[in-house]
């Protein structure tokens, strides 16, 4: 499967608007067709293990139900939207979608999710913490930006929906398929369906700075020898006031901690955090398929550290050769591998990642 691509300036979008401002990209896929009805979208939320709810407004009064659904919960009147998280991991077409941006790291990359609404209907004025595309897929939606918003940005709760209290537009843009609006971080927005509407949400995420600095601290706290104690340095004077801690107290235990960090901790910590999933996959016994894919949840990382490649999938380290990266790049972008073409050494490492079940049997075979 070919994964399609916006048609925009990728590196003029990365210096002028990734994660500063909204960015409107008219005919960004050509043609586009939506790659899956609102019926299969319907199915898929019917499943108990998919993340799906209803927001519909009730004589102006948001309502929230979560599913999973059955076919009653869809014959409904009036302005109701349906989403669902997470669709590229069941629908390989809409898993393509994230080629769309594939000048983007792929780790950054959550998911695709993807909306049906009827005429009138959204999910009310809001703001994410993630970075967003949304490329419109069927009839028409309106979308209304607003300004930046944050912690202090008044907010009500809406049957468990979180709205932007006054919502003021600054922009407002109708997307027909085929386009596509960025929304950066913190951004107000409220699209409403004209008719009948598919979005396709390609959201990105960035690990949150606390998870970082945890992770860090925990790398460095395994390789400090217990023995390992404060040294005062230069920071010890004559004390005049009893109990009272300097400022030059402060910087010594300061400059100390800053100093085992950076002399004890390795570059493994922030690929191994950012390859974990919420989930370990289950073991795999059967024997591996012809032809393999990375599955869906799964992020591989890696990195070229010079006389070889240090590789990352749910949190483990692999120590890879060079000649390995073709093989890598080609499971990181999402696309499938045929073990004919590959070396022993190669099979023998997708045997271990298919048993664990980092990898899968291809949905629909595009085998390199």
């Amino acid at each position: 499967m070919i994964s399609p691509r916006f048609d925009f300036n990728a590196q003029l979008f990365l210096d002028e608007y990734w994660q500063k401002r909204p960015l409107l990209i008219k005919n960004a896929l050509p043609n586009f067709q939506s790659p899956i009805s609102p019926e299969e979208l319907a199915g898929l939320a019917m499943e108990g293990e998919v993340d799906s709810r209803i927001v519909s407004r009730v004589n102006h009064q948001w309502q929230l139900e979560q599913g999973p659904f059955g076919d009653a919960d869809f014959l409904r009147d009036g302005e109701w939207s349906l989403l669902v998280q997470r669709v590229n991991e069941w629908f390989p077409e809409v898993d393509a979608l994230r080629g769309c941006v594939d000048f983007l790291p792929t780790w950054r990359f959550d998911d695709v999710m993807v909306s049906y609404a009827t005429e009138g209907a959204g999910v009310g004025p809001h703001f994410d913490q993630y970075d967003v595309f949304l490329l419109q897929g069927a009839g028409q939606r309106v979308w209304k930006v607003g300004a930046r918003c944050d912690v202090a940005t008044p907010t009500i709760d809406a049957d468990g929906l979180t709205l932007i209290e006054e919502f003021d537009a600054d922009q407002m843009h109708l997307l027909s398929p085929g386009d596509a609006l960025y929304i950066p971080p913190g951004f107000a927005h409220w699209g409403t369906a004209v008719g009948e509407s598919m979005t396709f949400s390609i959201g990105f995420r960035a690990p949150r700075l606390a998870d970082l600095v945890a992770r860090l601290s925990d790398s460095v706290i395994d390789s400090l020898r217990e023995d390992l104690l404060l040294e005062d340095k230069d920071s010890m004077r004559v004390q005049a006031r009893p109990g009272e801690i300097t400022e030059q107290h402060l910087i010594n235990a300061r400059t100390a901690v800053f100093n085992a960090m950076e002399a004890l901790s390795d570059s493994d910590w922030f690929p191994e955090l950012l390859s974990e999933t919420d989930e370990e996959p289950p073991i795999n016994e059967e024997p591996m398929t012809p032809s393999v894919a990375l599955v869906p949840n799964q992020r591989l990382l890696w990195r070229d550290v010079g006389d070889h490649i240090a590789a990352f999938l749910s949190g483990r380290k692999y120590r890879l050769l060079l000649s390995d990266e073709m093989m890598l790049v080609t499971l990181s972008s999402g696309q499938s591998l045929a073990t004919s073409q590959l070396t022993g050494s190669q099979v023998d490492v997708l045997q271990e990642w298919w048993s664990l079940g980092f990898i899968e049997e291809p949905q629909v075979d595009t085998a390199h």
